[in-house]
């Protein structure tokens, strides 16, 4: 049981624009559809990045040649005349309809907001961004046309939810959904799992996840093996003090947890390490070997993405060897990984990444075979 990393792929890239956190979905004629948030480009202007745009969309592009070619326009998922889109996932759903989930950013200036808390890089610090709340819309036509969104909305819902993470399908025909939910302090999460009979029009919570002491919890991510067990990957931040998860010799404090669901989802256990470190949110599917593929974003030295090659139950994520599949990475700012395996078995990792030469972010794929 391994991996053989076959080649990397360019998929969009675009210098006008900021283009990041991709995810992916396989349509039913094979068609490969990519969508990820886009942004303009405003490093010249601002002499930095943000992940926080009030013009950032949610976008995609397609590939009818397993990967081959992409469209070079995009198509528009949701573009809110006010709010910044953030983090648009894709699902599909077994009756064809594209369920998309992400969530949107408020902003302001910060002489009007004095004690805001979501402050912006440096050369956006003039302004703060509010976390909006999450949304749902969906396309019963292979992505021409997508619904007005719809709020995710449950009762015992915090404040505000956000949203980056896949749907996992139960057998009652069901889909399940995590969300992080916060009240008025940023690194509070609470991570609720709620469950859609209508295609996420409405929602209902079964249960949250039990905290990881002392951390930060965030970008859940569900997936259920074909033994029926519901697992929760969680990206966590450990507290401490001063320090920066983001600097370089800090790992101890990125471990991702994860909690399991023997129930569908109503009770969890208390979320368990592994010894996978990343500030950044993790993502598994199942392969037509059995063997499931879980993969991320590696925001340490050497930056860049991995995998590990899971049995099909994941038992063995606590211990599973991973394999760096990119290390070309400049800093951090990369990953959000989501995966899918085409129809020659060969499997296509899609991430966001940069180069030193014009630092600007687009869409990269890996292709990777099970051997």
């Amino acid at each position: 049981m391994g991996l053989k990393k076959i080649k990397d792929v360019l998929i969009y890239k675009d210098a006008r624009y900021y283009s990041t956190f991709p995810n992916i979905i396989k349509l039913k004629d094979d068609t490969l559809l990519v969508s990820f948030r886009q942004a303009p480009n405003r490093l010249e202007t601002y002499g930095d990045i943000t992940h926080g745009d009030p013009a950032s969309k949610g976008v995609f592009i397609t590939s009818k040649d397993n990967g081959k070619t992409w469209d070079s326009d995009v198509s528009i998922i949701h573009d809110h005349f006010f709010y910044g889109v953030q983090d648009p996932c894709v699902n599909y759903l077994e009756d064809g309809t594209i369920l998309s989930t992400f969530f949107m950013w408020k902003f302001g200036e910060a002489k009007d907001y004095p004690n805001a808390t979501r402050k912006m890089h440096a050369g956006y610090s003039e302004h703060v961004m509010f976390l909006k709340d999450a949304y749902t819309t969906r396309s019963h036509d292979e992505g021409k046309t997508f619904e007005k969104p719809l709020k995710i909305d449950f009762y015992g819902k915090e404040k505000t939810n956000t949203v980056r993470g896949n749907v996992a399908k139960l057998p009652d025909g069901s889909i399940v959904l995590a969300v992080a939910g916060y009240h008025d302090v940023m690194n509070l999460r609470k991570i609720s799992i709620i469950q859609s009979y209508d295609q996420g029009k409405t929602w209902k919570r079964l249960n949250t996840i039990p905290v990881v002491p002392n951390a930060f919890m965030g970008e859940p991510n569900l997936f259920l093996t074909k033994g029926e067990k519901l697992v929760c990957m969680l990206r966590t931040h450990k507290e401490d003090g001063d320090k920066s998860v983001y600097d370089d010799g800090n790992n101890d404090m990125a471990y991702m947890h994860y909690s399991v669901s023997l129930d569908f989802g109503k009770t969890w256990s208390q979320p368990k390490k592994t010894p996978y470190t990343s500030p950044s949110p993790f993502e598994a599917i199942q392969l037509k070997s059995g063997n499931v593929l879980m993969t991320y974003g590696n925001r340490y030295k050497p930056y860049g993405i991995k995998a590990i090659l899971l049995d099909g139950e994941m038992n063995n994520i606590e211990s599973a060897s991973e394999m760096q599949i990119r290390d070309c990475g400049i800093n951090h700012d990369l990953g959000y990984t989501r995966s899918v395996q085409l129809p020659n078995d060969d499997i296509l990792v899609v991430y966001y990444m940069y180069d030193e030469k014009d630092k600007i972010r687009h869409i990269e794929g890996t292709i990777l075979r099970e051997i």
